[in-house]
């Protein structure tokens, strides 16, 4: 497969056609980012349920997602998913977004594409006159908790993600538009 270069990545819109590969990218995102150390009943059950691409199929069909990939030579390599409208209580403000994913292929960290797919992103929603995108970042991400404050977003305070009977520590993130 050789060493892709992210000269010409793309920055696109998600379409139907996209439902498989992007599914197979945010399942190995989502492994090699959370599971770290063996997988419980909980993360299988929760990836086995919600990472599939019926799932994904339905995310894409709905009007507030706006799903962007990164493609590099015909390859996914990242993804950017805003849900419009999303509220959370500790962020100020009427107009909010939520900033549900944002994975980058662990082959391709560090060049960027994080920052283009997030900037797009909020460009798409500061248009729709989004005041506020927010988002949830797990407390053991270290990559993610030094990432989104070096792109202008404040830690806000803290969450808590549950899966089946385990609860999952997160830090809450907020950028005005």
């Amino acid at each position: 497969m050789g060493n892709l270069s992210t000269a010409n990545v793309i920055i696109r819109k998600a379409e139907t056609a996209d439902v498989s590969a992007l599914t197979v990218l945010i399942l190995q995102v989502w492994l090699d980012t959370y599971v770290k150390q063996g997988v419980t009943r909980s993360v299988a059950s929760y990836v086995l349920s919600e990472l599939t691409t019926t799932r994904t199929a339905a995310y894409l069909a709905q009007v507030d997602t706006h799903i962007l990939l990164a493609d590099v030579d015909g390859r996914l390599v990242g993804y950017c998913q805003t849900l419009n409208g999303k509220r959370h209580a500790q962020v100020k403000g009427e107009y909010q977004a939520e900033l549900d994913h944002l994975y980058v292929h662990p082959a391709f960290f560090g060049r960027g594409i994080g920052r283009q797919l997030l900037a797009e992103a909020e460009e798409h929603l500061r248009a729709q006159g989004v005041q506020q995108l927010w988002l949830t970042a797990w407390v053991g991400n270290d990559k993610a908790l030094r990432f989104y404050p070096r792109t202008g977003y404040a830690d806000i305070g803290a969450s808590i993600f549950r899966m089946e009977n385990e609860e999952v520590a997160n830090r809450i993130f907020c950028k005005t538009l």
